[in-house]
């Protein structure tokens, strides 16, 4: 039997419907891949202890512009930052929809520095408050690194809408969009795909092979280790593919 294309794989994985925000339908190599890499924003300091244990400032909003260049730090990319609610605490849910494929989310999500803000940050003594004044903000946004360009989004925000809006904002940011590149990844996810089942079948016939080692065809699992080892060398250089794909510069920042 022929091997399956990537494509075909891709159209049978699709056919089985992910159950969680991540997409379900994928092998563990591009699973691993698709996880969003957030930050956890801390503005707070603590004084200088005079004996014993540190008594921490006291904490109050900073100015909006001080409180963007805390948020973004020392990282260049434009911003995608969702604050938690009661609702999506501890979760992805306010940027990824359970049910439904979120894999150009997860993937145009590697040009944005994601932050994620605690549920407390309408408070307004918190130091990121600025940024999310009150529970009528709105759940998240993208925008420059400096805070301008905003778009304010939703959880129930369309896919479309959300692409759109990260597109325009990578677009500003980037020397070249990154929007088409993200289609270039999610075609070697499919390739990846194919590989991995492709090494768990391998393995599977060379733990069947070992385990009946009076007779076992020395040959035969010599051919599967060499198998084996080709085919983990193809996902690694499928791997090194999105990783160069993935490095784009940005645009020289505009001098005031």
């Amino acid at each position: 039997m022929a091997a399956p294309t990537a494509n075909a794989a891709a159209v049978a994985a699709r056919a089985v419907a992910a159950t969680g925000t991540y997409p379900a339908y994928h092998g563990l190599t591009t699973r691993e891949l698709l996880k969003i890499q957030w930050d956890y924003a801390v503005a707070a300091s603590e004084s200088a202890p005079t004996e014993g244990t540190a008594v921490k400032a006291g904490r109050s909003a900073l100015p909006v512009d001080e409180a963007f260049k805390k948020l973004a730090g020392s990282d260049p990319r434009p911003l995608l930052v969702v604050r938690e609610c009661q609702v999506c605490n501890k979760t992805d849910n306010a940027l990824l929809k359970p049910g439904i494929d979120n894999e150009r989310t997860i993937v145009l999500s590697r040009w944005f520095h994601c932050v994620k803000l605690p549920v407390d940050v309408v408070d307004s003594s918190e130091p990121f408050n600025a940024i999310f004044p009150t529970n009528d903000a709105e759940h998240l946004f993208v925008a420059s690194t400096d805070g301008t360009n905003r778009i304010p989004l939703e959880s129930d925000t369309s896919r479309p809408e959300l692409w759109d809006a990260m597109a325009k904002v990578l677009g500003r940011s980037y020397a070249h969009d990154p929007s088409g590149t993200a289609k270039d990844i999610l075609r070697i996810h499919d390739k990846i795909d194919v590989l991995d089942q492709k090494l768990v079948d391998l393995e599977k016939s060379r733990d069947g092979l070992v385990e009946n080692p009076g007779r076992m065809d020395k040959e035969r699992l010599k051919k599967l280790d060499k198998e084996i080892a080709t085919t983990k060398k193809e996902l690694d250089d499928q791997k090194k593919s999105i990783d160069k794909l993935s490095k784009i510069d940005l645009r020289p920042e505009k001098k005031a």
